[in-house]
């Protein structure tokens, strides 16, 4: 009885092991600067704003005109969206490390599990609202390397 119990205990543990590792693994970035932020990802805004730069009028999305607003006011951290891993789209993989450590990142929380087609197309548009906002931070993050 005793010899069962302990390869019983030994096969549980395993088990936690390797679903541990598992939810780690996929699109993550263990590098540090990560900071746990509150975006639900229900704000997502579809607006557009016009910005006049040197006589020229360029249409910023709501994405990008929140980044300009969080760069001109300081908080220049990027934006990473956690699933499963931590995902930090819309910046250039080569750039991505340097931006990382220097400033960090707010994660965007959102589930993984998806039930029907409502739940793909908010994490669709999260995931948009993140690669606009971070193209255009990584754009201001890049004039000052």
């Amino acid at each position: 009885m005793k010899k069962r119990s302990t390869s019983l205990f030994l096969t549980t543990a395993m088990m936690f092991c390797v679903s541990v590792a598992g939810c780690q693994s996929g699109n993550q970035d263990t590098n540090q600067g990560i900071v746990s932020g509150n975006g639900s990802g229900d704000d997502v805004k579809e607006e557009q704003t016009s910005l006049p730069v040197s006589s020229v009028a360029v249409t910023l999305t709501a994405p990008q005109q929140d980044a300009l607003d969080a760069f001109k006011r300081g908080d220049k951290k990027l934006l990473g969206v956690q699933t499963r891993g931590v995902s930090v789209p819309g910046v250039d993989e080569a750039l991505l490390p340097v931006l990382r450590e220097r400033y960090g990142v707010t994660l965007r929380h959102v589930t993984d599990v998806m039930k029907d087609q409502k739940d793909r197309d908010s994490i669709a548009e999260v995931f948009k609202y993140v690669r606009q906002y971070n193209g255009k931070m990584a754009d201001l993050l890049s004039a000052e390397l």
